[in-house]
């Protein structure tokens, strides 16, 4: 349906933006167009710079798995050994 991409960015202007029927009726179709491409790139730089900051944590967060971990760990095990008697 043409309408339902309409209707999808009517309800993208509702929700985060808290405009209502009155004021997005009012705007001429270009205006509607216009305010609709560039909150699309708003949306998409904002993903972007999400996707690059996950990406900076992993890469300062490490090896996560928990199998890397009881390995490190045995092997500081192995280093300390119990005196002899």
């Amino acid at each position: 349906m043409p309408l339902r991409d309409l209707l999808k960015s009517k309800i993208l202007l509702y929700k985060n933006y808290n405009l209502g029927d009155d004021t997005i009726d009012n705007w001429p179709f270009w205006m509607f167009e216009e305010n609709i491409s560039i909150i699309n790139e708003l949306q998409e730089d904002e993903g972007k710079g999400r996707k690059h900051q996950e990406d900076e944590q992993s890469k300062m967060m490490g090896n996560m798995n928990p199998s890397s971990y009881m390995k490190s760990m045995s092997n500081m095990s192995n280093k300390f050994k119990p005196p002899r008697m």
